[in-house]
């Protein structure tokens, strides 16, 4: 019996070939680097943010609109079964305060190496520095052309993910290996990127973390869209949570309004700062306003409405107040771009859904030909999304490709 060949050794293809494998099926795992998994390696800044601890439903929600498709590989495999998976496996995990889960350890490696032993004890055969060049399909089988020579498959599955942090060997190699067989690649451009902005001292403000903060959106053309959560202040502009979730919306140039208290209406704002101000006396501005924003803040910001930093508190009345409280509530940065391909983390665009079977992962063009992972053209929030979605996908992409060729269902775990 030829093997099912899996394509890319991420969590995709990981969680793919070891279910094909456990379903019964031989399986041929080809990485191109000397290394599998290199991108998980970075996820979470390290601590791979696995799942989430949401339900299915609002789990869907995270996938700007495209979220339905995953509903049959969530009913394969959805949080439970991959805290199991990983348990059996050697790696517990633990939920915080914001409903990610991490293993305990916060090492991805450990998380990478308990996928590795997934597909070992199931008999997957990994072949490391084997670029795959070329997939033909013939009558019966296919045939994969690869660094390392020719590899006859029953199966094929595409998880080679998209084309952000090509370092890690994401250079959207799939697109091209798709696109050969016929499918439709919706352009990738990169989601969840910090953005850069015009404003020179933003620079100098780098590492500050501003929590709970709402932020609009503004493009030509376009209707605004605001979203709230943590922001963090980088060298070439912004990023945090509220920031990634929305550079995949980010067109060309574009305002950022920001406000800092979003808790309060202007007015509320403005009066709580001139009584602050009526405290301060003698105090220079400046040096009163620590309750309402970072102090590396207020230069910037009074610069902006127009107010000398060092005037005396007692000095400043209600329309200082209201002209304070407006650069806070509306603090404006010009966006320029995103930080590109090489930063962001995830891919947005990809293999195009209508062109596959949700319920299979199996092409609609090509039969015994199958996707999963970041390929697909579904990119997700920040906070496990991304990376429960690989798994899920992956997962049934294996099951479905055993069942086909064993001629079986294949659903028992």
């Amino acid at each position: 019996m030829l093997p099912i060949v899996v394509i890319g050794a991420g969590p995709a293809g990981l969680l793919a070939a070891g279910r094909a494998a456990e379903c019964g099926a031989p399986v041929r795992l080809l990485e191109k680097n000397h290394q599998p998994g290199r991108k998980l390696l970075i996820t979470g800044a390290g601590r791979c943010n696995i799942t989430s601890a949401v339900d299915q439903d609002t789990f869907i929600g995270q996938f700007f609109g495209q979220g339905r498709f995953l509903y049959p590989a969530l009913q394969t495999m959805y949080r439970e079964e991959l805290l199991d998976l990983l348990a059996k496996s050697g790696v517990r995990c633990q939920v915080d305060h914001q409903g990610k889960y991490f293993p305990v350890t916060n090492q991805a490696g450990d998380v990478l190496s308990a996928l590795l032993r997934y597909g070992q004890k199931q008999g997957t055969h990994l072949v490391t520095d084997s670029e795959v060049q070329s997939v033909e399909k013939k009558q019966d089988h296919f045939e994969v052309t690869t660094s390392q020579g020719t590899v006859l498959a029953g199966a094929v599955i595409l998880t080679t993910g998209g084309m952000t942090y090509p370092v890690t060997g994401s250079t959207g190699d799939g697109y091209r290996l798709a696109t050969h067989l016929g499918h439709t690649i919706v352009p990738p451009r990169p989601a969840l990127a910090p953005l850069i902005t015009e404003q020179s001292y933003i620079r100098e403000l780098a590492g500050l973390s501003l929590p709970d903060v709402e932020v609009r959106l503004v493009q030509p053309g376009q209707k605004p869209i605001t979203r709230r959560g943590d922001l963090l202040l980088t060298h070439k502009g912004v990023s945090g949570p509220v920031i990634l979730r929305l550079s995949r919306e980010l067109k060309g140039t574009a305002s950022l309004h920001i406000n800092l208290q979003p808790s309060m209406t202007r007015p509320e704002l403005a009066s709580a700062i001139l009584e602050q101000l009526a405290q301060g006396g003698r105090q220079h501005i400046k040096n009163c306003l620590d309750d309402f924003l970072p102090h590396r803040l207020v230069a910037p910001l009074l610069a902006a409405a127009g107010i000398e930093a060092d005037r005396m508190a007692a000095q400043a009345g209600r329309r200082n107040a209201e002209q304070i409280a407006q650069a806070i509530s509306d603090w404006t940065l010009t966006v320029t771009g995103t930080q590109g391909v090489h930063i962001a983390m995830v891919t947005a665009g990809g293999v195009a859904l209508r062109e596959i079977n949700p319920a299979t992962l199996e092409s609609k063009l090509v039969p015994g030909f199958y996707f999963a992972g970041e390929i697909l053209d579904l990119d997700g929030d920040t906070g496990g999304f991304n990376l429960q979605a690989a798994c899920s996908t992956g997962y049934l992409a294996g099951q479905s490709a055993a069942a086909a060729l064993l001629g079986h269902p294949g659903n028992d775990r």
